[in-house]
């Protein structure tokens, strides 16, 4: 019997070792053919048996009949392989696509690199926009965005078509009116800047009118210096990463889709608060748009693929005469030889945007409309409606990508990108219109040309170190340069009706001749260090140059780590988590001086005594950049399928620039005073952002589903210090030991009386806070519903709480007018009532909060807003049997945008900023202020998405 046991235990430990063979295998890219040092090796049934590639690519192993080899990398498509049986020293070869796995998403780690969000030490939102926009019909990049990141609002800061977007992103620390992110499309540096060379800055063109949102294929938002610190002294307010739609890849043919988007828009929200509601309810038109878009992507073999796009999109908004007429064209194309590989982008657009004035100033029809209860005291509705103002651009975009493997496995990428924007502005009034005292007629022109280039310069290596330990070093050289160039003329008093040549006018108003430009040259290294795909430890360090700094300043460095360790699950935890990652990071960038805040400029001015030369501009030789620190910690983790995510962050700025008192015994005129700019602010800011995302149910054949996601954030910030003095602008104050921009005023404290006890106004106290224009919590939440696998139901909520806005629009009104219902109630009642009685003075007093004191009507401005809903329906199964597979889709979708909303504010519009959104300003401005503005319109849009 032992003897037996003894040849049955041989027998199958022989054939035991028969099934077990060595393989010897190489990894490489697929379509390179270079070597991938560092693969993971896994082998699926033993994953504790696995190995890495070696500084050559190779790997060796011992694998079993039966088994499957798991091939990951950073950057690459997971590769997998069944080997039924193997042969004693069989040679595997694996070729690597590049990419991510279809459960992974690559998003943007750095300037240098984009990696799998496992791979990521910072919280880097990303937007599957080609997704989104193939379901619905969101209209600019603010719908896009709005809702779907954490840490930041995004909205349109007016509610008239191709208006400004204000960002806030995170606690906001920072004493800079400037705060648009940067923004790349498809690696070109694009110009942002707000357009308002013949209207005023409230009602500006944006640069953003002029995305493709239908070529748009994702985005990644950067958010905070931990994660932008690669780009530089301009990236403290985050980094947009925008990456347009290319041709096939993986297959060769063609798809062509086609789109059809028609819609209306109206007044979401009546005003109520006037004696004469009705002028201003029926002055709002009905507004329409009609979108057409085609697109064509190909792949003539494994090497050239290409994307071309058209778009014409007419859109009129709830404003009489605002329209905006858009035409775009894309084109993309990519061609890959062994180590070569050429990406080129281009893109061009022409619109005209018509801006009629609605908003802040005595001409616009707003103010008109609600100041008195007879309507257009200042201006006439036919003369408003005759003014022209608008906006004609041609925009151009454009980059050439080079990529190239060098020997020893030296990656070179080179990018060159253009942005080249010409805005021809007009603000006509005809000949016969009377404005103001002038009924001869006028004329306003501008011609701006703005241009940006940036050209990067990139070297990477990839190396294989201890067991599963793999290294990526890289060197990235970018320059970019910025020129605004503007000419115009202002003229009045032309001859006869009819004739509006400038050359024919009497009366040359003002000209402008000006130009700027800004050269910025970074140098960025970053070593990447990874541990079994599961440790990757990130370091950097930025070194930047630029015109816009102080001729003392030499350079700045900001410097970036970060860690990411995904978590393996400990046993009791098998079945339960999924994924788990902990991160933190560490990162610096900055805000560069507002133009010229270096030079000193001076005035040749031509006097009786000979040609005399006078101070205009007083620069600082040592400014340099405001600059941010910030640390963030969290941590992602998916269970019983769902996704938590949670961050702490906590943002430290100094060198903020304050402009500070020159003192004229020094030869400075007391012109400049307040004027002279310094690097002595300090602020610090925090918050939390946590994102939740569930699926609640599944039915049992897999047609039915219910997924949910909440997004929390709360941020705050506080002045450390702002130079040693108050910095005010009317109601908006920083000052240490509160938020930045806290609103600053007096209040009513009361009415004033004669010695007749007669009413005579009211007594305003001394200034004090009266909150802030950031919320202290906002957010969205929503759901996403799938009925029998092709109808999907989604919806988009946002809230915000904590924010204030300084309603001007209603003060003006109350103190200047005789529309605002409030007082006018309580001017007719003071009128029957007694002076010197009790109900006298407590309706006198009542009236004193609207009789002029600001801080009255700084008002809470809290809401939850409905504001998406989309109903979409899958038609592709259908679509294609009947038209013989000539259909390979068909979606169609409703969309409804700001459907609903409940607020605290005595206002149309909680969500508002008269300011424009971001704007290169000078100190301190007006921040969340309610002038007249345009509230946001509620729309509905209807479109057919097909694709052959």
């Amino acid at each position: 019997m032992y003897q037996f046991f003894t040849f049955l235990s041989i027998t199958l430990l022989s054939c035991f070792a028969v099934q077990a063979q060595n393989i010897e295998g190489i990894v490489n890219d697929k379509s390179t053919g270079g070597i991938v040092p560092g693969a993971s090796i896994i082998i699926r049934e033993r994953p504790q048996n696995g190995t890495v590639a070696d500084a050559n690519g190779k790997f060796n192993l011992v694998l079993h009949n039966g088994e499957t080899l798991l091939v990951k990398m950073v950057g690459y498509k997971s590769f997998q392989r069944h080997f039924p049986k193997i042969q004693e020293g069989q040679q595997v070869e694996i070729s690597l696509e590049s990419g991510v796995a279809l459960d992974e998403v690559l998003v943007t780690a750095s300037l240098a690199n984009s990696r799998s969000k496992r791979a990521i030490g910072t919280n880097v939102d990303h937007i599957d926009a080609a997704d989104i926009v193939a379901k619905s019909n969101p209209s600019s990049l603010a719908e896009l965005v709005n809702g779907r990141i954490s840490g930041a609002q995004v909205y349109n800061t007016n509610g008239k078509v191709g208006m400004p977007i204000r960002f806030d992103i995170r606690s906001a620390a920072t004493f800079s009116m400037e705060r648009d992110p940067l923004i790349f499309i498809d690696g070109v540096r694009y110009g942002s800047s707000n357009t308002a060379d013949v209207n005023s800055a409230q009602e500006a063109m944006s640069a953003l009118n002029d995305l493709p949102m239908n070529d748009i294929a994702s985005i990644d938002v950067i958010k905070g210096p931990a994660a932008a610190a690669s780009y530089g002294a301009e990236a403290a307010n985050g980094v947009v990463i925008i990456q347009t739609k290319r041709g096939l890849s993986g297959k060769k043919g063609v798809s062509v889709n086609v789109k059809y988007t028609g819609g209306f828009s109206e007044l979401a929200n009546k005003y109520t608060k006037y004696v004469n509601n009705d002028a201003l309810n029926n002055f709002f038109d009905r507004g329409h748009q009609n979108q057409f878009y085609a697109n064509l992507s190909a792949q003539f073999d494994q090497a050239n693929s290409l994307f071309f796009s058209a778009n014409s999109n007419t859109t009129s908004g709830i404003v009489p005469g605002n329209k905006d007429n858009r035409q775009t064209f894309r084109a993309g194309y990519d061609f890959t030889k062994d180590n070569f590989k050429l990406g080129f982008t281009a893109g061009y657009v022409k619109g005209k945007l018509s801006i009629p004035q609605s908003a802040s100033g005595r001409d616009d029809a707003i103010w008109n409309l609600m100041r008195d209860q007879t309507p257009w005291p200042f201006i006439s509705e036919e003369t408003w409606r005759a003014i022209e103002k608008s906006y004609s651009n041609d925009r151009f975009t454009g980059s050439v990508k080079l990529n190239y493997t060098l020997p020893f496995n030296i990656k070179l990428e080179s990018l060159v990108g253009l942005d080249l924007n010409r805005i021809d502005g007009l603000n006509y009034l005809p000949y016969g219109y009377l404005q103001g005292t002038n009924s001869t007629g006028a004329k306003q022109v501008s011609d701006r040309k703005n241009q940006n280039i940036n050209w990067d310069v990139k070297l990477s290596r990839n190396f294989a170190l201890a067991d599963k330990w793999q290294l990526n070093l890289a060197l990235l050289s970018q320059l970019t340069k910025s020129t605004e160039k503007v000419n115009g003329i202002s003229v009045r008093n032309f001859a006869v009706p009819g004739i509006s040549n400038i050359s024919s006018a009497a009366e040359i108003l003002g000209t402008t001749d000006t130009y700027f430009e800004k050269r910025t040259h970074g140098i960025y290294g970053e070593a990447f260090l990874s541990y079994n795909n599961q440790l990757f430890i990130n370091t950097g360090v930025r070194r930047d140059v630029s015109n816009m700094i102080g001729r003392n300043v030499a350079s700045i460095w900001y410097p970036t780590v970060s860690v990411a360790y995904n978590v393996k699950p400990f046993e009791f935890m098998q079945g339960k988590i999924d994924e788990w990652k902990i991160r933190a990071a560490y990162g610096e960038s900055g805000r560069l001086p507002y133009p010229n805040d270096a030079q000193t400029a001076y005035l040749v001015e031509n006097s009786s005594f000979g040609p005399l030369v006078r101070p205009s501009r007083k620069g600082n030789p040592n400014i340099k950049p405001e600059r941010t620190g910030e640390f963030e910690i969290g941590t992602d983790i998916s269970f019983f399928k769902q996704r938590l995510g949670f961050t702490y962050y906590l943002q430290n700025t100094r060198d903020a620039i304050v402009y500070t008192t020159l003192l004229p015994s020094l030869g400075w005129p007391s012109s400049l005073s307040g004027d002279y700019p310094e690097n002595v602010g300090k602020i610090r800011g925090k918050g939390i952002e946590v994102t939740y995302n569930s699926r609640v149910f599944t039915s049992g054949n897999q047609k039915n589903s219910l997924d949910i996601f909440v997004i929390f954030n709360h941020q705050s910030n506080k002045v450390i210090s702002s130079g040693g003095h108050d910095i005010i602008n009317t109601v908006n104050l920083i000052r240490p030991g509160l938020p930045a921009f806290s609103f600053y005023t007096g209040i009513s404290e009361g009415a004033n009386f004669n010695d007749k006890g007669e009413y005579m106004g009211p007594k305003e106290s001394a200034p004090q806070v009266l909150g802030k224009p950031f919320p202290t919590y906002n957010g969205s939440f929503g759901f996403n519903l799938q009925l029998v696998n092709n109808l999907r139901i989604q919806s988009l909520f946002n809230y915000s709480k904590g924010a204030k806005v300084y309603n001007i629009s209603n003060r003006n009104v109350a103190s200047q007018g005789n529309n605002f219902k409030a007082s006018e109630d309580l001017k007719a009642l003071l009128a029957t009532q007694t002076p010197g009685t009790p109900e006298y003075i407590a309706t006198a007093n009542e009236l004193s909060k609207y009789a002029g004191p600001r801080g009255n009507f700084i008002e809470k401005a809290d809401f939850i807003r409905l504001s998406n809903v989309t109903i979409s329906y899958d038609l592709g199964a259908w679509a294609k049997r009947q038209t013989n597979g000539l259909f390979k889709s068909c979606v169609l979708s409703l969309t409804g945008n700001n459907l609903w909303l409940t607020t605290n504010y005595g206002g149309v519009e909680p969500q508002i900023d008269s300011q424009g959104g971001s704007k290169r300003n000078r100190g301190i401005s007006y921040l969340s202020s309610d002038w007249t503005a345009v509230p946001a319109p509620r729309s509905y849009a209807m479109s057919v998405n097909i694709g052959f």
